[in-house]
């Protein structure tokens, strides 16, 4: 009798422990997790508050380390962690083990789960490859290689969860512009085109529930209209300004020109505005930080700062962020320090439901 009573308050204990967790994530009225539709609501909410901090693959790589989970150079330098990591996807559509960067997809998915603690803003980057001839002709060979491939990359952003079925909201980049890939070769019509069939295979046959979608661009233009020129304007909820450059003289006059330009237009077009960039070819530019881009925090309606990656080891360094010894980080501390850059003592409700919204 002992026994039988108390193997059933073992199971009214465990009942009581489960209850109320959810092992699935909630679908919004748009199709897309509820968490995700916070996010692209929240994007240009944070615009007012200013803009989160982070980097390409963060906690995934850094100068001398790869693959420490517990390790970010941003963190190393701040004591704080990022809010936003990037990720490329090119790569995982044909199979491979790595990305076009080197990075393992399984680290990918690891760090980009890990990184569902924070609740931060995950980016997503597909620089697809070239499929063949007449990718955008319904029925040809290269048309279904590239819907297989969009197939794929649904598959994986929809395997980013945790334990408990809960999808990571992403911010995802098809096709960035301005890189001279085989889809800048397109008319803007036919990119727009392009763009418009790729959402529309991911959500509806690739079931995508957990991404909204943004249009990135690394070309040089005189203006926030050229710009734009090629954006998908029915899919696009964010912009993203890719820059890298090797001219430190014309570099941050040209930055700043442009990210007053398209922080305006976005904030005209209610869309939020991030920018990709960081110290790459430029060396250990002492000033780099305050000279180049913290005019443009604390200047424009910016959603998210997000630098280039950095990677190999301290004698062979190849970096776009600061990192434990580099010459820059006394004056990206400034930067830091700055109350329009967020990190993640600051982070706070990206993914939950606003009041007012």
């Amino acid at each position: 009798m002992k026994r039988l009573t108390y193997i059933i308050l073992l199971a009214v204990i465990l009942a009581s422990c489960t209850k109320g967790k959810k092992t699935y994530d909630e679908i919004g009225e748009s199709g897309l997790t509820t968490r995700t539709e916070n996010l692209k609501q929240n994007l240009l909410a944070y615009e007012e508050q200013g803009a989160m901090l982070g980097q390409m693959y963060a906690t995934a790589e850094g100068i001398g380390w790869q693959a420490d989970s517990c390790h970010s150079d941003l963190n190393e330098v701040t004591g704080d962690r990022p809010t936003v990591i990037g990720y490329e996807l090119a790569g995982i559509e044909s199979g491979r083990k790595q990305n076009i960067d080197g990075i393992d997809t399984m680290l990918i998915r690891r760090t980009a789960i890990e990184f569902m603690h924070t609740q931060g803003l995950a980016v997503m980057l597909w620089t697809a490859p070239y499929p063949g001839d007449n990718a955008l002709e319904k029925g040809s060979a290269a048309n279904e290689r590239l819907k297989a491939w969009t197939l794929k990359i649904a598959r994986f952003l929809g395997s980013l969860h945790d334990g408990y079925g809960i999808k990571l909201p992403t911010l995802v980049y098809l096709y960035p512009a301005g890189t001279g890939k085989w889809y800048d070769r397109l008319s803007a019509k036919d990119y727009r085109k392009l763009y418009a069939q790729t959402v529309s295979w991911l959500r509806d046959e690739g079931e995508t529930t957990n991404a909204v979608f943004g249009f990135s661009n690394a070309a040089v233009t005189a203006t926030a209209e050229e710009f734009v020129e090629r954006c998908p304007e029915d899919h696009v909820c964010c912009m993203q300004l890719m820059w890298i450059s090797s001219d430190a003289d014309s570099y941050a006059h040209n930055l700043q020109s442009m990210a007053r330009q398209l922080s305006a237009y976005c904030s005209s077009a209610m869309k939020p505005f991030g920018i990709y960039t960081g110290l790459k070819g430029l060396g250990d530019d002492e000033e780099f930080w305050t000279k180049s881009l913290l005019p443009v925090v604390e200047q424009c309606r910016l959603s998210y700062l997000m630098l280039g990656r950095n990677h190999g080891d301290f004698t062979q360094a190849d970096f776009c962020g600061p990192y434990p010894g580099n010459k820059t980080t006394g004056n990206f501390m400034r930067l830091y320090n700055s109350n329009r850059i967020i990190m993640a003592r600051k982070l706070n409700g990206l993914w939950l439901k606003r009041e007012n919204s």
